[in-house]
């Protein structure tokens, strides 16, 4: 039924049931609802649960008992005049009887089920593309962006999150659009001798990562990824805006993606359509509640959602009013409550246009957003990008590299299988040893070659390469990050068939933490 009235007619609660039967009442509201927030489940079904009704009908009720609500008869009498006056024909809305009533709301059921829900994660449905076709759209990107300056930032390596974000918020840092010339200091005092070719500046960039998950407050992690964190303090500083420029920052520049971020935050970040995000309860990071919000999801019958919900009074009250509550709850807890952060975020990673080009390249969202199946960087892969560069005259001697070859390919092998301990149980090793081999996977050593533990969306410039250098004073390997070089020694020592090889790699890794002078 479609009242036919002048646009002056007021409407209210009296107007409205003046023209309804005894049973039901569906209103188009003037703004949608989205899809999967809508209720049609029973007569007595509204845009929210019986449950969170309660405490509007014992208002009503009191209403009643205290006079404030008028019979409908008198509302009736009162409109005759209106109708009289100003062209409202109550007379030709005649309530429906019960039998067109269940056929209405059989066609609303058969419409919502053949209804397919709108996903907003466009990348849902868009086609996938290639790392070398992501590497190519992003470096393209990066030399229309990044201009052929250099800003200077010096980085304490003992707390890399305060010494970042105290650069990053200098506003004349952030104007810029140089790339960075990082000098890392190992205390207030001494500085470490590396000149800036890349090699410092991916390092950086790998552990503000880090830091940015770990260390800054900003974020907490659920079971699909990190999601920012309601922190009142970084939301008035501006912090999260801050941290876009950082993100942005690292993936132009030529770091390792921090693809870390929940799909849900890239949802929001690429659509800003809250209400049409399919949020579930893996996407809270909290447990307790979490596991309470799983609790309403799984509630079959009214009386389980009621005592699912009374269990929840740290914040049921929290989402009153809101349309639906039993299903906007996780909206509320993961989105809603965190806008302003979300937001700010938003705002911070416009820095070298990175959001735009992520609106219109949707495959790109790999470069934020955690993978379902998070793979770690095999021996395979390392080996791979280290091209081997025979650096030595004398076709002779090449049998000996070769050897150097495949003992590097076994320790890398070793280091994926976490067999590194095994192949060394001849030695009495410390318990940092210990400790390190057990956190140690390929990743290390690439980051010990180039200063990033995964291949960053640029691409490697130039390419990392292993070579091998003859040498019978030297056994330690030798990274050179700014040109991402590998140097092996070759001798008596490193070939001989034990584990001295497996060794020195393992002093140097664990002894490869600053940047030194070889």
């Amino acid at each position: 039924m479609k009242p036919n009235v002048t646009p002056n007619v007021p409407w209210g609660g009296k107007e409205v049931s003046s023209v309804c039967s005894n049973t039901c009442l569906y209103i188009m509201a003037e703004m949608e609802l989205p899809t999967q927030h809508r209720v049609f489940d029973t007569d007595d079904s509204d845009f929210e649960s019986p449950t969170f009704q309660s405490r509007d009908l014992e208002t009503l009720e009191q209403s009643n008992v205290d006079g404030q609500y008028e019979p409908m008869e008198a509302d009736a009498r009162n409109r005759e005049h209106e109708t009289e006056q100003g062209g409202t024909r109550f007379s030709d809305f005649i309530p429906l009887d019960f039998e067109e009533e269940e056929a209405v709301e059989e066609a609303i059921r058969r419409s919502l089920e053949e209804e397919t829900v709108q996903v907003p994660q466009e990348s849902r449905s868009i086609k996938t593309l290639t790392t070398e076709e992501i590497t190519g759209i992003v470096k393209a990107h990066s030399e229309m962006v990044v201009t052929e300056g250099f800003r200077s930032i010096i980085v304490s390596r003992r707390n890399v999150w305060t010494s970042a974000i105290r650069q990053f918020r200098r506003p004349r840092f952030v104007e810029s659009t140089d790339m960075l010339y990082v000098t890392f200091a190992s205390d207030e005092n001494t500085t470490e001798d590396a000149e800036d070719l890349g090699g410092p500046r991916r390092e950086f960039f790998r552990l503000l990562v880090k830091a940015i998950f770990q260390e800054s407050g900003a974020f907490e992690e659920s079971p699909n990824g990190f999601i920012p964190r309601l922190n009142v303090s970084h939301v008035q500083n501006r912090v999260y805006r801050t941290i876009g420029q950082m993100m942005s920052t690292i993936i132009v520049q030529g770091g390792e993606c921090p693809a870390l971020l929940s799909f849900v935050v890239l949802d929001y970040l690429l659509t800003g359509r809250m209400f049409d995000i399919r949020v579930s309860p893996e996407d809270v990071a909290d447990v307790e509640l979490r596991d309470s919000l799983k609790t309403i999801d799984q509630a079959t019958t009214d009386d389980d959602l009621q005592r699912a919900i009374e269990s929840c009074e740290s914040w049921r009250y929290q989402i009153e009013g809101l349309p639906n509550p039993v299903t906007m709850d996780n909206i509320f807890h993961v989105l809603l409550q965190r806008k302003s952060c979300y937001d700010q975020l938003a705002e911070g990673l416009e820095c070298y246009e990175l959001l735009p080009l992520l609106k219109e390249n949707l495959p790109l969202r790999v470069l934020l957003e955690m993978p379902k199946v998070r793979s770690d960087l095999t021996a395979d892969v390392v080996a791979t990008l280290l091209k081997t560069s025979y650096s030595v005259l004398g076709s002779n001697k090449r049998p000996k590299e070769e050897l150097m070859v495949v003992k590097f390919r076994d320790f890398l092998n070793s280091v994926q299988e976490r067999e590194v301990e095994e192949c060394l149980h001849g030695r009495t090793l410390t318990e940092a040893e210990k400790t390190f081999l057990r956190n140690l996977n390929p990743g290390h050593i690439l980051a010990f070659v180039t200063g990033s533990s995964r291949v960053p969306a640029v691409g490697f410039q130039p390419g990392p390469k292993l070579s091998f250098v003859h040498n019978e004073n030297k056994y330690l390997p030798v990274a050179h990050t700014c040109s991402n070089e590998l140097e092996i020694f070759v001798n008596s020592k490193n070939l001989a068939d034990n584990d001295e090889f497996e060794y020195n790699f393992l002093v140097a890794l664990m002894n490869g933490a600053n940047f030194s002078a070889v």
